[in-house]
């Protein structure tokens, strides 16, 4: 082996010892590293969203839709009875006020004025003709007063059979109609004594499922807690018991959620048997115009009534001519008959000429509207009251809205609305609000509102959907918050704030509720920073960095 000096091995043992220092230095510079890493790791804060409370104006509304439909509607029915030569417009046209609507061939009713005219001259050539056959009527005065004893008593018994036939019908009539009442009473109140058993056992299925959205997310944050304190080390015992105990409350809802859904399938189950029996009880009414009896019974009574009616008109004729004069002078009652029928034709003929005029006007509209029905076309024949067009007024017109049983005590008339059409958008009104509730098609009671539009023009369409948001509350320049802020449990109203840098639970009062703010009456001021929501396994009392959740203007 090679020798070495004592400088060569010193100079050894001093690059060693270089080598072992720096090694210590590199060493403990990768430990302190370390050591920096992990305390800033440690001393990092979660960063939550927030935004400030502040003062602005906020209006809470009902969104809704509903049908267009006019408020002013007027149909036209024929005054005459005549062809129809032409129509002014069809069904969906506008027409102005005073435009004709129908026009009528008027040449039958001239024809029908003629006749009328002819007949006025005959009756009063008829009446002459009547005063010069007076003298022959002498002697039939003294036959007539031997038949009217005869004739009386003939008309006193058909008045009794007629008078009992009436009695009889009028009493079979009332107790059919009586056990008919009955029975439909009865199903009546079943059914709404149902109807009532349903509401209230929905009501109780909508409390059951919020208590188990409320259970669930109990569960989801007893789960999340759980896992995190886990990571942390911690004790979970407490909140595994508490989970265990919600799991078991979550099993105990299900079953009487399942339990509730069953007892209201039953009620359906009798709410369709009772609508069943009533339609049933409907279809077997024996009403009067079924009912053999009453059918013979006015059989009978119609041809009484005939015969008592021949007789009546016999013993007045006889009358009249018992009571005449048996000289050659006519007497003051014929003299009556013959001017009170010369009056009817002179009446006759007056109402020919009106009905001629009212054909040569024709129909014209009172308003400016829309054709919403027509019910002729041109060439066929109208009798005088048959309806022909409907006319609905554009200027007056409203949406027909429902409201469900949650919104319904928010709206008041009077209140303003938004009304989109298409692409076209108009001021609105509440006008009016039914007081009874209808059931929609999905069983729901709702509540029927027609909110009037203030500014209609040319481009409504009647029949068309409408959306409508109606305004039924306003606070001005008061304290709000983002929707997403609130929160809401049983028995409270909360934001989670960020005061101090912890986040802190705060009770508030709400007033007013819009979709994107939410007024806060009591519990918060203007400036105070609310979390719009928790990140995960963040909570009250934790320390945290604000992040801005919005751009102040």
């Amino acid at each position: 082996m090679k020798k070495r000096n004592v400088k060569q091995l010193a100079g050894m043992s001093s690059k060693k010892k270089k080598w072992i220092i720096v090694g210590a230095i590199v060493v403990v510079i990768a430990v302190g590293a370390v050591s920096v890493s992990g305390r800033r790791q440690k001393d990092s804060l979660p960063q939550v969203t927030v935004e400030q409370a502040k003062k602005q104006d906020v209006t809470s509304r009902v969104e809704t839709s509903g049908t267009v439909e006019s408020l002013k509607v007027k149909t036209y029915f024929s005054p005459v009875n005549a062809t129809i030569s032409s129509l002014g417009y069809q069904t969906g046209d506008l027409v102005k006020k005073g435009d004709t609507l129908v026009a009528f061939e008027t040449d039958s009713l001239e024809q029908d004025n003629e006749k009328s005219q002819l007949n006025k001259t005959a009756t009063v050539s008829g009446s002459k003709d009547t005063a010069q056959k007076a003298v022959e009527s002498a002697q039939k005065v003294k036959d007539a007063q031997a038949e009217l004893p005869t004739l009386e008593q003939n008309v006193k018994n058909y008045q009794e059979y007629v008078a009992s036939l009436k009695t009889a019908i009028a009493d079979r009539t009332r107790t059919l109609a009586e056990d008919s009442s009955k029975a439909s009473s009865d199903i009546s109140m079943a059914l709404t004594k149902a109807q009532a058993e349903l509401a209230k056992m929905q009501e109780n299925m909508s409390s059951l499922t919020a208590l188990q959205q409320e259970q669930e997310a109990k569960i989801t944050e007893l789960t999340a807690e759980i896992s995190e304190t886990k990571k942390e080390g911690g004790d979970t015992s407490e909140a595994e018991h508490q989970l265990n105990n919600f799991n078991d409350a979550l099993k105990q809802t299900k079953n009487q959620i399942k339990e509730q859904q069953n007892y209201i399938d039953e009620q359906n189950d009798v709410i369709t048997q009772l609508n069943v029996q009533q339609i049933e009880a409907q279809s077997n009414v024996k009403d009067a115009d079924s009912d053999e009896q009453i059918v013979a019974w006015q059989n009978e009574l119609e041809d009484a009534t005939t015969k008592l009616s021949e007789l009546q008109s016999e013993l007045s004729e006889k009358k009249t001519v018992a009571e005449g004069s048996s000289d050659a002078e006519l007497t003051q009652a014929a003299k009556n008959q013959l001017e009170a029928t010369d009056n009817l034709a002179e009446l006759e003929a007056a109402s020919t000429q009106e009905l001629l005029e009212k054909g040569r006007q024709g129909i014209k509209a009172d308003f400016a509207g829309i054709i919403s029905k027509e019910e002729i076309s041109e060439g066929t024949t109208a009798t005088q009251g048959m309806e022909l067009v409907t006319v609905s007024s554009n200027e007056e017109v409203a949406v027909n809205v429902s409201v469900s049983k949650y919104d319904y005590d928010k709206l008041k008339e009077g209140q303003k609305a938004s009304i989109s059409i298409a692409s076209h958008t108009y001021a609105g009104t509440v006008s009016s609000i039914s007081k009874v509730a209808q059931t929609n098609e999905k069983g729901a009671p709702v509540i029927s509102a027609k909110v009037k539009i203030d500014n209609p023009d040319e481009s409504i369409f009647l029949g068309v959907e409408a959306k409508v948001s109606i305004e039924t509350d306003t606070a001005k320049d008061v304290v709000c918050v983002p929707a997403s802020a609130v929160n809401t449990a049983t028995d409270s109203t909360f934001c989670y704030v960020l005061k101090d840098g912890v986040i802190t639970k705060q009770n508030i009062t709400t007033g007013v509720t819009a979709s994107d703010y939410i007024e806060v009456e009591k519990g918060l001021k203007a400036g105070d920073e609310v979390i719009s929501e928790l990140p995960e396994g963040v909570e009250a009392g934790m320390k945290a960095e604000a992040v801005s959740g919005s751009t102040e203007e």
